[in-house]
């Protein structure tokens, strides 16, 4: 009987069995160890706990190069990434927050919370008046959101105004987060993925007002955040 396959069977007595005479992170065919297979088994929590307990290693990566943490955030598994998080498992990465675990959990805003102890992460989950408030400005008109605007005073508020912003729209009011003090590099990330921003570092048959405004305002976000491509 196999690590993996005590695994399979969610026999956790079979587990401890096999683990006496198996590599703890021994792979599979593909590349999985054992921590990487209990996320895709979904297994009972335990099973992950216990190969953490015996030492299991948690930054091996399988061959899509996902580590565990990565495996666990794709399926979702909030306990597995607690547990990680509570055995240190590294959150930051040397080139910056697109390149960590809460980067890529970020459209699940309660996974990504979890790990809001990464450098440059801000909170993503809102509360039930910082959802009123987003809701109620978004749907102004562009003079009562000119009066309204001091309402965005902290960087969670710019961050949710610009996820939810109707990119058809006028960009003003985001011309005006961007340079507001409050306005984190990640919120800046988001913008110009939202621009498209790519696309008008490249456009170069400009006709139209707007198409002046956009690309002004991609070369914007890169002189405040230059490290943010």
């Amino acid at each position: 009987m196999s690590i993996f396959e005590a695994i399979k069977n969610k026999s956790i007595k079979q587990l401890r069995e096999a683990i006496i005479d198996e590599n703890i992170n021994g792979k599979d065919q593909y590349g999985r160890t054992p921590l990487h297979y209990a996320i895709v088994q979904k297994a009972p929590i335990e099973f992950f706990q216990e190969l953490i307990d015996l030492g299991a290693d948690i930054n091996i990566e399988d061959k899509l190069q996902e580590t565990v943490i990565y495996k666990a955030i794709k399926f979702k598994n909030k306990q597995a990434i607690q547990i990680l998080i509570d055995n240190g498992v590294q959150l930051n990465h040397p080139l910056g927050i697109k390149y960590t675990p809460w980067f890529s959990a970020r459209h699940s805003p309660q996974i990504a919370d979890l790990m809001i102890e990464t450098k440059g992460a801000i909170r993503l989950t809102l509360t039930k008046e910082e959802e009123d408030i987003i809701e109620e400005l978004l749907y102004l008109d562009t003079l009562d959101l000119e009066r309204n605007f001091q309402k965005l005073n902290t960087p969670e508020l710019l961050h949710a105004f610009v996820l939810n912003f109707n990119w058809d729209d006028d960009i003003e009011p985001i011309e005006r987060i961007l340079h507001n003090p409050l306005c984190k590099e990640i919120t800046a990330i988001e913008m110009f993925e939202l621009a498209d921003g790519d696309y008008w570092l490249k456009h170069k048959n400009i006709k139209y007002e707007y198409e002046k405004q956009f690309v002004k305002f991609i070369n914007d976000i890169l002189e405040k955040f230059p490290k943010i491509r």
